[in-house]
């Protein structure tokens, strides 16, 4: 392949948006990345859309800068984002109001109303969502209960990848991938389903279409030519949601495959031939960055943030050297410390928008190197339990991949193996979004003819490191995993939640 082609992968996450340069090797040659934050009011998070665009076009400016200085073609800009997001926008494209992201939980009551037109059984059989506050449709539905003008005013609802995508190409567009955590969208014929928007009450012409993950959807307008100074001849590709992409970056393609991706939050993934569903809805059915296929999905709201947010309360340090040193000082176990990680709530497995993080059996002789351990080990401890129901679905799981910040720190590493009971596999780039960002792209445009192929042309030799479970620290977290379970239910149980939510 010519070393001078490129593609260059824009993945916009929930702390930051990368634009990564690839050429057709894989070999990420050029990285621009810009931060930005979320605005924290309570249950309400949101962020304002500018953000992105100031981001998006900075960064490709900066990607540019690069390709031309060093003599590449760009020919394509594959997308990717986070999910389940919404922002409102008119006509031309203007945004309405603040997008309400994935963490926000305001629309909690506007569920209820969506129970009496259809059972949460049936939603979750045909959307493979759980009624739920995370998705996009309860967010519309709050729009239209507590700001009706806006709702007015509104042309269409629309996701971060969505948004992205118009102001590279003017065009109105969404993928399966992101229409599937919507509610909206019927999982097993990738289309907008009519009783599903009866139900939220919402008008269909307020969604926009839904293409194929990998589809091409158009040319660069000549707005985005002319903040970027990129060529109006580069195409635009939606590649998929993030998590869907990062599944297609670690090689699972196959059902009895596995990945672990730790960000922000965290997600389970597993790949599906046909929609699998839990009778209990713990987990998720979504739509596979991979055309036709599907994931079994489960996911945390809240990890690689807690990690981050304790060291900003007790260390101040704008780096994890001093934490992650103090973690691996503090032995297996935390000296009995536990934590439950429902610092926003809980997804997967409880579901509970009420649930609070909770520091359980903290006494005087524990160091806050202690309760950074207990951090990680209580996000492996959530992680376990779902991927306990995950392959209660697909059978077993022998390896798990994961991906994502936290699995820079090879201590991390070691606790998810020591927690899961299974071999754990890291490769030595973090990128899975964006290297699956990169081969859906080039499957899309033929370079490739197939997914598994280009995977393994792209990272079949690329390092790796495996780690395995100690077997001495087995009892240990089978044991914590245990009184996490008992914990959450006895608090949960005595309603003490749903008491503290009380105003």
């Amino acid at each position: 392949m010519n070393k001078s082609k490129c593609i260059a992968i824009v993945d916009v996450g929930t702390q930051s948006m990368r634009t990564i340069l690839y050429n057709k090797l894989g070999e990420s040659l050029y990285t621009s990345q810009l931060p930005y934050s979320p605005i924290f009011n309570g249950i309400e998070v949101e962020q304002d859309p500018r953000t992105w665009k100031d981001t998006l076009y900075a960064t490709l400016k900066e990607i540019n800068d690069f390709a031309r200085k060093n003599k590449l073609i760009i020919e394509s800009i594959s997308l990717t984002s986070q999910r389940a997001s919404i922002i409102p926008v008119n006509a031309q494209g203007k945004v309405l109001y603040n997008a309400i992201t994935w963490q926000d939980r305001r629309s909690y009551e506007e569920t209820k109303s969506v129970k009496e037109k259809m059972s949460m059984q049936d939603i979750y059989q045909k959307t493979g969502l759980r009624l739920d506050s995370y998705f996009s449709a309860p967010k519309m539905k709050w729009v239209k209960n507590n700001m009706p003008d806006l709702y007015e005013e509104t042309y269409k609802f629309i996701g971060v990848q969505d948004y992205v995508c118009y102001l590279l190409t003017g065009r109105f567009v969404t993928d399966v991938t992101q229409a599937a955590r919507t509610l909206l969208m019927d999982i097993h014929k990738f289309k907008w389903d009519d009783d599903l928007i009866d139900a939220f009450d919402l008008d269909k012409s307020k969604l926009v279409e839904i293409v194929a993950p990998g589809s091409s959807v158009g040319k660069l307008s000549a707005q985005a030519v002319e903040k970027t100074g990129l060529s109006s001849d580069i195409d635009v590709v939606l590649a998929g949601g993030d998590q869907q992409c990062a599944a297609v970056g670690l090689n699972v393609l196959t059902e009895g495959t596995l990945e672990a991706n730790i960000g922000t939050g965290s997600f389970i993934i597993a790949h599906a031939d046909k929609p699998v569903f839990d009778e209990n809805m713990r987990v998720l059915i979504s739509a596979s960055a991979v055309p036709g296929k599907w994931v079994v999905e489960a996911g945390l709201l809240t990890s690689g943030n807690i990690y981050a947010w304790y060291r900003d309360q007790f260390y101040k340090e704008d780096n994890f050297d001093n934490i992650n040193k103090e973690v691996i000082e503090s032995k297996a176990g935390a000296k009995g410390l536990l934590l439950i990680p429902h610092f926003k709530g809980s997804a997967a497995p409880y579901w509970n928008p009420l649930s609070k993080g909770v520091f359980f059996n903290a006494t005087l002789e524990h160091t806050r190197g202690d309760f950074a351990r207990s951090v990680l080990e209580g996000i492996a401890l959530e992680m376990a339990e779902n991927i306990e129901l995950i392959a209660d679905l697909i059978g077993y799981v022998d390896i798990i991949h994961a991906a994502g910040g936290l699995t820079k720190f090879p201590t991390f590493n070691q606790i998810q193996a020591d927690v899961f009971n299974k071999a754990v596999s890291v490769y030595d780039s973090s990128e899975a979004t964006a290297l699956g960002a990169l081969i859906s792209c080039m499957v899309s445009k033929g370079d490739f003819k197939s997914y598994k192929e280009g995977f393994q042309i792209l990272r079949g030799k690329a390092n790796k490191v495996t780690y395995h479970a100690d077997p001495k620290n087995r009892f240990l977290y089978t044991k914590m995993l245990r009184t996490k379970k008992q914990l959450y239910h006895a608090l949960n149980d005595s309603q003490i939640y749903t008491y503290m939510s009380m105003k």
